[in-house]
């Protein structure tokens, strides 16, 4: 009757071992509990995940730049004319706000601005154009001696050519041209009228557009900004004006090489003699706003309309009049106005008005530039890792210099 340590189930050997067995079982179940539960194993790799993230993303993003290209090409007749309004705005911005700073009312400096562009633009096709009509019979009387000089060339030259066979190619060209007179006449009147009526309208929304982006264009961002979510807002637009200051340098520095191009091209042609060197320039100027492409045309018409009226040897002159010309834009002009503001590679500038060309043409390779401008300084303001030196400014260095 006695409870001795002997006799209680805990001092027993059979009891002993049964707590151990007890103790150890609740260990590993404890152990089991806190071990993770294993992650079923993938069998795509972590790479192949990241292509297959970058690539709808880039889908979603090319979609929605396919879609908005197809919108703008389908009202084509408003988005050129507001395309061309934005960049003489950008032309023009500098002198609005230097008028601005100079306690002139923005409306009355935006006024001024557009009126000198039509001045300005006015005159230069007046010119042309009355040149052009004063020299038209001595540019054909030249053109016919310099294509006769062409033909006793050909009849003395090593290819031995007949002149009878060159009378007979040019009576066909010329019947083959009579023959087909009246519908080319008719058939370009209609072109004409209806082109010329598109243009009529699209330069007056282009002036109109022009006027009201000077006038107020900061407001009319700032309205604009409500569409951004507000916790992006401030960053998208310290980027978009970034990139504004950007577009205003390039536009500025593209409108000062072409006149110094315009410049020196008709400088040279009436140097060596040519009776349409006002026009040789104008053409020059108006075809340098496109990058490389555009000055490069340029020349060869020049030199083609030289050769045709004053010779080979004149020709090569203006040949090499363009070839310093450009020289001189490419190393000197494009560095010093462009500077920070505008850094594009120009492989960039190549491939950008190639595809613009590929997909909308003289339009597209025009405005190839500036969006590329735009772009770049965009998204080199909205990138955290770009470096501090990189950072393109939110305002106009060249243009606060001289205030």
């Amino acid at each position: 009757g006695s409870n001795s340590p002997s006799s209680s189930p805990a001092s027993s050997p059979a009891g002993a071992m049964a707590q151990t067995v007890g103790v150890t079982s609740t260990s590993e179940a404890a152990n089991v509990a806190t071990q993770p539960v294993p992650t079923p194993v993938e069998d795509v790799p972590n790479g192949v995940r990241t292509a297959a993230g970058w690539c709808w993303r880039m889908i979603v993003i090319a979609a929605f730049i396919y879609g908005l290209y197809q919108v703008l090409h389908a009202a084509s007749e408003v988005s050129v004319p507001v395309a061309v309004a934005l960049m003489l705005t950008a032309a023009m911005w500098p002198l609005a706000n230097w008028l601005s700073r100079h306690h002139i009312h923005r409306g009355i400096a935006s006024g001024i601005c557009l009126l000198l562009l039509v001045i300005l633009v006015g005159g230069v096709f007046t010119l042309v154009g009355a040149q052009i009509a004063l020299q038209w019979r001595q540019l054909g009387d030249q053109s016919v001696a310099s294509f006769k000089q062409a033909l006793q060339w050909l009849a003395k030259s090593p290819l031995h050519t007949n002149e009878a066979q060159l009378t007979h190619l040019m009576q066909k060209a010329e019947a083959a041209m009579a023959g087909s007179q009246g519908r080319i006449a008719s058939t370009a009147a209609a072109a004409a009228g209806s082109q010329i009526g598109r243009f009529g309208a699209g330069l007056v929304m282009a002036l109109f557009a022009t006027f009201f982006f000077v006038y107020e264009g900061d407001k009319l961002a700032e309205k604009s900004a409500v569409l951004i979510p507000r916790e992006h807002r401030a960053a998208i637009l310290d980027a978009a004006k970034r990139g504004w200051v950007a577009l205003v340098a390039y536009v500025r520095a593209a409108v000062i090489v072409a006149f110094v191009d315009g410049l020196g091209a008709g400088i040279g042609a009436a140097i060596i003699g040519s009776s349409m060197s006002v026009a040789i320039g104008a053409l020059t100027f108006i075809l340098a706003f496109v990058p490389i492409v555009g000055a490069l045309t340029a020349g060869v018409v020049a030199v083609g309309v030289v050769l045709v009226t004053l010779g080979f040897f004149k020709a090569f002159i203006m040949l090499i009049v363009f070839v310093a010309v450009m020289q001189i834009e490419g190393h000197v002009l494009q560095p010093f106005l462009l500077g920070k503001a505008v850094s594009i590679h120009p492989l960039i500038v190549l491939l950008g008005i190639a595809v613009g060309a590929i997909i909308s043409g003289i339009v597209g390779a025009l405005f190839a530039i500036p969006i590329v401008a735009f772009g770049v300084a965009f998204i080199k303001a909205l990138n955290p890792e770009t470096p501090a030196n990189e950072v393109p400014p939110n305002h106009d260095d060249l243009a606060a210099e001289h205030t």
